[in-house]
């Protein structure tokens, strides 16, 4: 049995580890593939390592594949998130199941909200226009609609991880995918950005590690993640590219940037007003609100530094199946999925190009605040462990 997970690994940690062992329990699979973001992840911001190095992170501790989510999918909110993952794992047509963590531990909730969302009953949009129209955020009014249209307790959609897990569910029954759900209950507070307890937060392993505080990570995560950690040269941030944004906001005519994905309703004025010479995290806390959440705002401005527009988001799906990494005893693995996917698996950038533009684009961006190299995308080679 192929089992999928869908992660950012960013780092790879001990609670990621019990999520990849629970799983191997729960379902019994003989391969974990895992579809994980690239330089730049679902929260609009730089990963704290490129993915060559979390790829060697997630194989070296109980990963067999891992295949790339692409930027523009990345970086998306949690249902575009979660569809492109989705789209990637049905096309593979080598993934018998999904696991996921949620802080829920049980599929059935998340089924009976995903076929309101995915049908929305008349009364149930009405309900969430009304909520809108009181100015706040998207998630809220969706929950709040959610409650009052089932009568349930909806507290659990305030996690991230359950929203993720909840989109999954959406896209899986979307597509009639015949791609089992499970999941796994998380353990510990992944909302807490403090070390303590038996697994804590990616969030709070890289606060400390952006405080130099590595040797007080170490209990969090595998000892092969701390090796690699230990050998970084930079932890790139969002702010890192400050500079960026503010030449963008020079250049590009204001009403341009209503084409780029996730700016809307004339926050690229919210954004051409308020920046002067700030930092990006300083310009977010500036003007969020109720319903630009700093989340929301961090991911425009992504997608206006990377140049992502709304047209270059293809809602028909993924066009390929990108193979960052794999271990040598499952290569017959990769023989398996180039030969049923039904897109094309690339495993050289050389040969596709074309197909990978927005990730050269990105990777370019990337490594440039970390050692000002381009061209990256042609020289990593995909990873093989042993």
């Amino acid at each position: 049995m192929n089992v999928a997970i869908v992660a950012e690994y960013n780092p790879f940690h001990n609670g990621h580890l019990y999520h990849i062992n629970k799983t191997k329990e729960l379902t019994r699979a003989s391969n974990i593939i895992a579809v994980m973001s690239g330089n730049f992840v679902q929260r609009g911001e730089p990963a704290f390592a490129d993915k060559v190095t979390r790829t060697k992170m997630a194989l070296k501790n109980g990963v067999d594949m891992v295949i790339e989510l692409p930027v523009e999918y990345a970086t998306g909110s949690a249902d575009l998130f979660a569809f492109g993952a989705v789209d990637i794992l049905n096309k593979s047509g080598i993934v018998d199941a999904l696991s996921f963590g949620s802080e829920l531990g049980e599929i059935t909730p998340f089924s009976d909200v995903a076929d309101i969302l995915n049908n929305e009953p008349a009364e149930f949009k009405r309900i969430m226009m009304s909520l809108l129209e009181t100015g706040v955020s998207y998630p809220a009014a969706r929950a709040g609609a959610i409650k009052e249209y089932l009568d349930i307790d909806t507290q659990f959609l305030n996690s991230p991880n359950n929203i993720l897990a909840l989109e999954y569910i959406r896209a899986l029954k979307s597509t009639a995918s015949s791609i089992w759900p499970y999941t796994v209950k998380r353990k510990g507070d992944y909302s807490d950005e403090e070390l303590a307890g038996e697994f804590v937060s990616a969030a709070a392993i890289r606060k400390a590690l952006l405080n130099g505080e590595d040797d007080r990570v170490v209990e969090y995560i595998p000892k092969s993640v701390a090796d690699i950690i230990e050998n970084l040269s930079y932890i790139p941030t969002i702010d890192d590219y400050s500079a960026s944004l503010h030449y963008i906001m020079r250049s590009c005519p204001v009403n341009r940037l209503s084409e780029i994905e996730d700016v809307t309703e004339g926050l690229e004025n919210r954004i051409h007003n308020n920046i002067s010479d700030k930092k990006i995290t300083e310009l977010i806390n500036i003007i969020k609100t109720k319903r630009y959440t700093y989340t929301k705002l961090q991911r425009a401005i992504l997608h206006i530094i990377l140049n992502l527009r709304k047209c270059d988001i293809d809602r028909r799906g993924v066009g390929y199946i990108r193979v960052l990494g794999f271990r040598k005893s499952k290569e017959n693995l990769l023989a398996e999925l180039t030969h049923k996917a039904s897109v094309p698996v690339i495993t050289n950038v050389k040969a596709a190009p074309g197909l990978l533009e927005k990730e050269i684009r990105a990777t370019d961006l990337y490594y440039m605040i970390i050692n000002g190299d381009i061209g990256r995308e042609y020289t990593n080679p995909i990873v093989i462990e042993d």
